[in-house]
């Protein structure tokens, strides 16, 4: 049986343990905020796809590996810096606010482009 006293240890390193995992998380958010500031253009490796949602220009929705919950889905060919802005772009959909499913395996709209219409811009 444990004792109160290995108890109130454990309890003390849960919470020296909590401040390191919430430092870490601190610091990848601010690396993600700069590379936003920095060097917005992802490649398709640093990217996740949605599974089968496309931006009004064709091009798949993604987001950048690494950003956090606060962030969004864009237009793929945005987020690659290869957007033509003579056709419409979907807005950034928050994840709060926008249900959608990420790719996997079978499902995926990464290397898909649905050729679109110019839209009256």
């Amino acid at each position: 049986m444990i004792t109160e006293k290995q108890y109130n240890e454990a309890i003390i390193q849960k919470e020296e343990a909590q401040k390191s995992i919430n430092l870490y998380h601190k610091e990848q958010n601010k690396a993600f905020e700069n590379r936003m500031k920095n060097n917005p253009i992802f490649t398709d490796d640093e990217l996740t796809y949605s599974a089968f949602n496309f931006c009004p220009c064709g091009h798949g929705l993604a987001y950048p590996k690494g950003c956090s919950m606060q962030h969004y889905w864009d237009c793929s060919a945005i987020l690659k810096g290869i957007a033509n802005f003579d056709f419409e772009h979907t807005a950034k959909l928050p994840f709060s606010f926008y249900s959608i499913r990420g790719e996997n395996e079978k499902e995926t709209t990464r290397g898909i482009f649905l050729p679109r219409e110019k839209s009256k811009i």
